[in-house]
């Protein structure tokens, strides 16, 4: 009877068209640097569609939703008040919309990479192109950073309310030491207790060890991972060159 043992594991995808984490970080790296260097609307109506095209690949239609609104709207309010003489109010307006709508295409692909790609398949990449472990496992720390600060923040805010103590940011700019005191002062001691928690995990899991590891996963490349890489090489020579 044949073994099992040598069985490759794999998650279960949370996506309609499987693309590998090299592809993802190619993605979110071109798009932010066409959104910051290249300010012509047809790059950001490219970038654009290309996040939702990756969000709605990601199962995730509240967010396709969101980011489309935010997104496509702000360009469409952008392009009317063109034609029009308004005020130095709404000329303002108009730039802060502008700034905001240039970092929405890098929060969405943020969150792709932190929320919607496994440690195991980071550190598989890595490892299939030698990279060492300490540079692999600082990576997904940092992908993990926000997130993780995000939950203790909505658990801190979850606790002044049980306290039935306001937090906000009318807070931040009306009483900010009081502010302070309420949130970041917990906020850093969490952080403390994860950083505790995240070098008992690396001593657990070996990474102090100088032997070969093992991972759970193997990473390959498809033929749509070279695809998706290769047609974003293209739109980012083609949009430079026309910027």
């Amino acid at each position: 009877m044949k073994s099992r043992a040598d069985s490759q594991l794999r998650f279960k995808s949370d996506s309609f068209l499987d693309v590998s984490p090299l592809a993802k970080i190619i993605i979110f790296v071109i798009s932010s640097t066409l959104m910051l260097q290249n300010r012509s609307l047809i790059s950001e109506i490219t970038v654009g569609i290309i996040t939702i095209l990756i969000l709605v690949n990601s199962k995730e239609k509240k967010r396709t939703l969101v980011f489309t609104s935010l997104y496509f709207g702000t360009i469409l309010f952008e392009v009317s008040i063109r034609m029009l003489i308004l005020s130095s109010f709404i000329v303002f307006v108009f730039g802060l919309l502008k700034i905001f709508r240039l970092f929405l295409p890098t929060m969405a692909l943020y969150y792709i990479l932190s929320e919607k790609t496994t440690a195991s398949e980071y550190l598989s990449m890595f490892k299939r192109f030698h990279i060492p472990d300490s540079f692999s496992v600082s990576f997904v720390v940092m992908l993990r950073l926000i997130p993780t600060l995000k939950e203790h923040i909505v658990n801190i805010q979850k606790a002044l309310k049980f306290r039935n103590l306001k937090v906000g940011l009318a807070l931040f700019l009306t009483h900010p030491s009081v502010a302070v005191e309420r949130v970041v002062v917990p906020l850093l001691i969490s952080s403390g207790k994860v950083i505790e928690e995240l070098s008992a995990a690396a001593l657990t899991r070996g990474l102090d060890v100088r032997r070969k590891r093992n991972t759970i996963l193997t990473f390959k490349l498809s033929i749509t991972d070279v695809l998706i890489g290769s047609l974003m090489i293209i739109i980012f020579i083609y949009l430079r060159r026309i910027g």
